[in-house]
């Protein structure tokens, strides 16, 4: 599977979308939790996809104790990630 700077960005974007999905469920006690493509730790941490990629760039190794092969994945190519950082940077 070869993956492209605006998949990484895309998932980052559908992550950031899940985390506040998943907040909002919380606080109505529904458990209907939905996984993240990237590290929960980096998602939590993330305020927007430049973070979060930066954050995998940053930390990568976290991947390797996760059992998801997305996240390896992602996590995976450095390169990749460097491009999307790139994409992702504020102006």
């Amino acid at each position: 599977m070869s993956l492209k700077p605006q998949n990484i960005i895309q998932a980052a974007a559908a992550d950031l979308a899940r985390k506040r999905r998943n907040a909002e469920q919380a606080k109505y006690r529904d458990h209907a939790y939905e996984q993240y493509a990237f590290h929960r730790s980096h998602v939590r941490r993330a305020i927007c996809a430049h973070d979060l990629v930066l954050l995998a760039l940053m930390d990568g190794p976290v991947a390797d104790k996760t059992a998801k092969e997305n996240t390896r994945l992602i996590y995976g190519n450095a390169r990749l990630l460097v491009d999307a950082m790139r994409i992702t940077a504020p102006s």
